[in-house]
């Protein structure tokens, strides 16, 4: 009887070990095939945009489900069969805070996502140098006008000092000299608007000076109406349509320039070009919808295609016939 329950029992654990020999096969099998599962650019982009999208809706459990993707991710395949390394544990480190800073994380991903849409060759030949010379020039590098001088930093903290001074008896005056406070506090407020005054006037030289230097270091040149609308076609067979969106926009600004209807000016924003058209009905009824659909693309990050650049591309057209039509 002992013989048969030691016989029983050794074959039950000779069966336990063989189905923990199989499920730990199953598991190093599992692991692997999850190491080797490299996401190609196209998944990796796709996982990139829901990330992006849940930031910009503030969807914290969102943006956690589709973070754990991306950190884990440590490698992308490229078209080519080419594995780079990638990291993306900023985006931990950015989730594990109470309040994490959503519009940051929303600027990095949609950085990521510009990253992975640039062809190799959209960047000139001589952009280094391009760079170099905006990062000299105001406000980024150097720029001659003084800082805030000491003496109106020291003068202000002398200030604070002799309002502090006289506030703090204030408890202890007595009736009798209250007119003699009043009046030292408003001989106080006085000198202390005075002051702020001239620091704003400061300031304000200082940003005009400021203006004026980058105005003479914008020694790029500007494009013609026909050189942008052609550099738009050459970056759509590139296929970086963004960017070709973005110079079919410039061309269509160009283009009203030369026709001397709306004066082309790098400092204007997309709202004050509107504002300028009002005074023409039909332009600011054909203007619109280009501004609108170049501020989706550009700013927006709308996705765009061959298909929609073409739609874009028809756009500008008819704003230049129905234009040149007016001027005719």
């Amino acid at each position: 009887m002992h013989r048969i329950l030691y016989m029983r029992w050794q074959s039950m654990r000779l069966l336990f070990s063989s189905v923990a020999c199989v499920a730990l096969c199953c598991l190093l099998v599992a692991s692997t095939a999850a190491q080797s599962a490299i996401p190609d650019t196209t998944v990796y982009e796709s996982w990139l945009r829901e990330a992006f999208t849940a930031a910009q809706r503030r969807d914290r459990v969102g943006l956690e489900e589709a973070a754990d993707r991306l950190i884990a991710t440590t490698a992308v395949r490229l078209p080519d069969g080419t594995v780079v390394s990638v990291s993306n544990a900023w985006l931990q480190d950015a989730l594990s805070s109470p309040t994490p800073d959503f519009p940051l994380i929303a600027a990095r991903l949609g950085a990521l996502i510009d990253a992975q849409a640039l062809p190799p060759s959209s960047a000139p030949a001589d952009a280094l140098e391009r760079l170099d010379r905006l990062l000299s020039a105001p406000p980024f590098g150097r720029s001659e006008t003084p800082e805030t001088p000491q003496w109106l930093i020291d003068f202000f903290d002398w200030l604070a000092w002799v309002i502090e001074t006289l506030l703090r008896p204030l408890e202890a005056v007595s009736p009798a000299s209250t007119n003699v406070v009043a009046w030292l506090l408003t001989l106080v407020g006085i000198v202390l608007l005075l002051a702020v005054i001239v620091y704003l006037i400061i300031n304000l030289r200082r940003g005009m000076v400021r203006d004026a230097q980058i105005a003479a270091h914008s020694d790029d040149p500007v494009p013609t109406a026909a050189e942008a609308f052609d550099q738009a076609g050459a970056l759509a067979r590139d296929g970086d349509y963004r960017a070709a969106v973005r110079s079919l926009y410039l061309s269509a600004l160009l283009w009203l320039d030369e026709q001397d209807m709306v004066r082309y000016d790098r400092a204007l924003t997309n709202r004050e070009y509107l504002e300028r058209a009002q005074r023409n009905p039909a332009l600011l009824a054909r203007l619109t919808p280009v501004i609108e659909t170049f501020d989706q693309v550009w700013y927006g990050h709308a996705p765009v295609d061959a298909s929609a650049f073409a739609a874009y591309r028809q756009q500008i057209e008819a704003l230049r016939r129905e234009t040149g039509a007016q001027q005719a």
